[in-house]
């Protein structure tokens, strides 16, 4: 009685403090099934079911309603993998009640091999980024607990990653090697800002620890060939960087190229070939393979520079950032590097109508001369 004295209190005083006294409008891709419909439906189609218990007058309720549910990446989501319904509490006081929700946001997760048994459920608002985590996860088929284990393992990443950095300056390097698999089993790997740790910085710090010491090669040769074993091919060809083992990735690349059955393997990890095609003077290989659809690239582009140059509510992003004329430079770049100049003019033309600034003029003319210079040396070297 007297938690539900003060659950009620509570509930009066976010009331008359909340200014959000708007209309409530359904998130796209929720369904106006009841409970019993939504399993149901869920079950019949083997897929997710995820119930959101919300309420007008709560303020992270509204903060998911206007960035998390109509984030791109949540609707696609939902629409692919899941039925998603949502409840008043103070309209559906009963399925409130049955699930025992005593604060909002609330989110509860049933998966397919969950059945009617709740998966697991999230108190309080969460981010696109921190969503998508917790329901890839479940996907995955990690459970609750290791979800919670690897939320927890997230907030401990920095730690671990400078303890390893003194560790491997002090030539500790048995320690050193713990913290870094440690780093690199606990990554989450959905979460973009702590993966780029994993994908970019550990390759660059583990190269001097495995020249040092060779227990560290073994064992990160060994979750290499783990890696290929499970047709992990991104974390393999992350294992073969670090092992400055690329010769292995571009013989596996040149064999790829020439199968329709490891396309998705190339095109997904683009990003850790296209060092190694420009280091080698590839840039055919980067055209016909990584960019086949240059035109298309440079608009996917666009939309996450276009993203970037949003703040969110804990950042500030500076007046003249522009992300975009970094970001187009190996797409048009491959393009003259391959002698295809009309196309490369294309690419060029098509740039500038998304971002017609001088940033944009002089990072395109200032490439295009590096790149003639770079095919030049390259002939005159292979003659």
């Amino acid at each position: 009685m007297r938690k539900k004295f003060w659950y009620q209190v509570t509930l009066s005083v976010l009331l008359g403090l909340s200014c959000i006294n708007g209309a409530w409008a359904q998130p796209e891709g929720f369904s106006d099934y009841s409970f019993e419909e939504a399993q149901s439906k869920a079950q019949a189609g083997k897929k997710f079911l995820l119930i959101d218990f919300m309420a007008t007058w709560c303020p992270p309720c509204k903060r998911m309603e206007e960035e998390t549910w109509p984030n791109p990446s949540v609707q696609s989501w939902i629409k692919e993998n899941a039925i998603a319904v949502q409840f008043d509490v103070d309209k559906a006081e009963k399925v409130a009640a049955a699930f025992k929700i005593e604060a909002m946001p609330t989110i509860v997760l049933f998966t397919p091999e969950s059945g009617a048994k709740e998966f697991g459920r999230q108190v309080g608002g969460l981010d696109p980024s921190e969503l998508l985590q917790w329901l890839e996860g479940a996907k995955r088929g990690k459970s609750a607990g290791d979800l919670q284990t690897a939320q927890t393992a997230a907030n401990e990443i920095w730690p671990h990653l400078t303890g390893a950095r003194d560790l491997l300056n002090a030539k500790n390097y048995d320690q050193a090697l713990k913290e870094y698999l440690w780093v690199w089993n606990n990554v989450p790997i959905t979460d973009n800002e702590h993966a780029d740790l994993r994908d970019k910085l550990l390759p660059v710090e583990t190269r001097q620890l495995i020249a040092a010491y060779p227990e560290a090669k073994q064992k990160f040769s060994e979750l290499r060939d783990a890696a290929e074993k499970a047709g992990n091919r991104h974390d393999w060809i992350i294992l073969n960087s670090m092992l400055g083992d690329e010769a292995r990735t571009l013989t596996w690349f040149d064999k790829a190229k020439t199968d329709a059955k490891q396309k998705s393997d190339i095109v997904n990890n683009s990003t850790f070939l296209e060092p190694l095609l420009f280091a080698k003077c590839r840039w055919a290989d980067a055209a016909d393979y990584l960019y086949p659809e240059p035109l298309k690239k440079i608009n996917e582009y666009y939309k996450i520079a276009e993203a970037m140059k949003k703040p969110r509510p804990d950042t500030e992003v500076a007046k003249d950032f522009d992300p975009l004329p970094s970001m187009v430079l190996l797409v048009y770049g491959a393009y003259i590097g391959a002698g295809r100049e009309a196309q490369a003019q294309k690419i060029a033309d098509e740039c500038y109508r998304l971002d017609d600034t001088p940033a944009m003029h002089q990072a395109l003319q200032n490439f295009a001369t590096a790149m003639r210079q770079a095919v030049t040396v390259h002939s005159k070297a292979t003659k």
